[in-house]
């Protein structure tokens, strides 16, 4: 059995004001899915960017405005946004709460790919 701690996962954090915390991937022996929990501070945003994987955002605190593709839609907990491959998506903050949402990614980031996007080691060392 395999227990992920986000005071144990890598982690990035950007200047635009998000924190994204790598709980599942190949690091961890999945094959197939990556999975990640993401904290966006006030006024903060994740840019708009795409990759192949798809991926699904759900939302555990906090709203903010997400874009896919060429539609942008209010989001709050208890939402779940699919996010096709490719498609262009980014989530911003316009709240004073902080939004955190968990999401899958299939099939899993490449050994590259997790290096560039998470590249600090956890908060506990």
């Amino acid at each position: 059995m395999i227990i992920l701690k986000k005071a144990n996962a890598p982690r990035y954090v950007r200047p635009e004001g998000i924190t994204s915390y790598l709980l599942t991937s190949m690091l961890t022996g999945s094959e197939h899915l990556t999975t990640t929990l993401v904290e966006i501070s006030s006024g903060g945003m994740q840019r708009i960017h795409n990759h192949v994987p798809e991926q699904i955002y759900y939302i555990l605190e906090g709203s903010g405005l997400i874009t896919v593709g060429d539609e942008t839609a209010r989001v709050e907990p208890g939402d779940c946004i699919f996010i096709p491959s490719q498609a262009l998506h980014g989530l911003k903050n316009e709240g004073e709460i902080t939004p955190k949402y968990f999401s899958a990614a299939t099939p899993s980031f490449g050994s590259e790919e997790l290096k560039t996007f998470w590249p600090l080691g956890s908060e506990s060392e």
